[in-house]
């Protein structure tokens, strides 16, 4: 094949590649609007600038948004991809009910502790999936104020760790 042929062949694959790019951020950029207007609609106001950036910023597989009570109010379509369970099963239930017998009780008492103090933190615990399945999930939580700066909720940005 002679190189003027070669080069007819190699921009189309360059062009797909810049489009395969821009489409994934594309995607990202749609998801992350769509799942802020939703937790818009659950605390009925708008979310503050550095939340979206915060999310735009993340690699998370599920978000999850719990009350004062931190019982779920919320779930993002990753939720039932990462844990198997349902939106509807999960609403109005404490998030512990992802976690067992395995689980860390010093990690629960750390979580209880830092959402009683009103803070940002993320932890690594063990979890288990609908199927009973075991998985490390990394949360990361962040309090969510309303306009006087008093929490009115909690959002979960959870991601699955892979452990060797």
């Amino acid at each position: 094949m002679e190189e003027s042929q070669k080069k007819k062949y190699l921009s189309p694959l360059r062009s797909m590649d810049f489009y395969m790019t821009n489409y994934h951020a594309l995607l990202k950029k749609l998801k992350v609007e769509y799942e802020v207007s939703e937790i818009e609609g659950i605390l009925q106001r708008k979310v503050q600038d550095s939340l979206l950036e915060l999310l735009r910023a993340n690699e998370y597989e599920a978000l999850v948004v719990t009350d004062l009570n931190r019982k779920i109010v919320w779930v993002n379509n990753g939720f039932n991809e990462m844990t198997g369970y349902t939106k509807t099963f999960a609403l109005g239930k404490k998030p512990t009910f992802l976690q067992g017998k395995k689980t860390s009780e010093e990690i629960r008492k750390e979580i209880r502790q830092l959402l009683a103090e009103g803070v940002r933190f993320n932890r690594t615990l063990l979890n288990y999936r609908k199927s009973g399945e075991e998985y490390h999930c990394h949360i990361d939580v962040i309090p969510l104020r309303n306009e006087e700066e008093e929490i009115t909720h909690f959002l979960a940005m959870e991601r699955e760790e892979q452990v060797a």
